[in-house]
């Protein structure tokens, strides 16, 4: 894959003057702080992966919500693709997410805001000073009529997790990855992404802290993990393209958001 092909979705994390409470416990946990929150019962034999257990008490909605989404813009063939694929994290999470084509909704979609891909993370969305009603909380820049099947999978579910509340895999505590700094901060630094060195700390090197946290073994194949080539690693090994929700997805989240059949 070519360094100008490392197409990722960046985290919109909300700065702190627009909800200070959050902000500053999401920074506590970040930095490795102890962060006093209750936690979520978690079946400890159940396989679960690092990535939705990151913060679960701050971005989680309702179990049993339905979410409305809303298209902002984008062609018939463009929503009916990402309507579809957004569905499938309905056959394991008691969430349902009800597309509508008019009035308020939490979720709210464009493909053309920019060049890029991101979601608010779970119920970051409700956040009105960072995301008004009358502008996404989710963007799919480089989704377009003619792109395959297979990247709208990639895309569309990667971003429905993180609003479902889901980082990246990555960035979980339990993701010993061996980056090579250097080499990361140059490859994304530039096309496509630009992206400033505080900028690349935040969506690629930092990663969550563990204390605090229910964490498991790392997921190579979560859908919330993207593709890192081996030059981006001191060893060598880079992660694999995932296109598809993980069995540790699926079971996860159904812990998450129980009740589903």
């Amino acid at each position: 894959m070519a360094e100008g092909d490392l197409k990722l979705c960046f985290d919109r994390v909300i700065p702190e003057e627009y909800a200070p409470a959050r902000t500053t416990m999401e920074r506590a946990v970040v930095e490795g702080r102890v962060v006093a929150a209750p936690k979520r019962k978690l079946d400890p034999g159940a396989p679960t992966p690092v990535s939705f257990l990151a913060l679960p008490v701050l971005k989680m909605w309702e179990n049993g919500r339905t979410l409305r989404c809303r298209f902002l813009d984008g062609s018939a063939q463009q929503k009916r693709q990402a309507e579809a694929k957004a569905h499938l994290w309905e056959q394991y999470a008691n969430i349902t997410f009800q597309f509508v084509r008019s009035g308020d909704a939490e979720i709210r979609i464009s493909f053309q805001a920019d060049p890029g891909s991101w979601s608010a993370v779970g119920t970051d969305a409700l956040v009105e000073r960072y995301f008004p009603r009358y502008q996404p909380t989710m963007n799919f820049g480089w989704l377009k009529d003619d792109t395959d099947d297979t990247e709208y999978e990639r895309v569309v579910v990667h971003e429905f997790g993180h609003a479902l509340g889901c980082i990246h895999e990555h960035q979980s505590p339990k993701a010993h990855l061996k980056w090579n700094k250097s080499e990361v901060y140059r490859v994304f630094s530039g096309p496509p992404n630009y992206w400033s060195r505080q900028e690349i700390d935040q969506n690629i090197l930092l990663r969550y802290a563990d204390r605090q946290m229910n964490s498991t073994q790392f997921d190579g194949d979560s859908i919330m993990l993207y593709h890192f080539p081996g030059q981006l690693f001191t060893d060598g090994r880079g992660t694999k393209t995932n296109t598809h929700l993980s069995q540790r997805d699926k079971a996860f989240i159904k812990q998450m958001y129980p009740g589903r059949r």
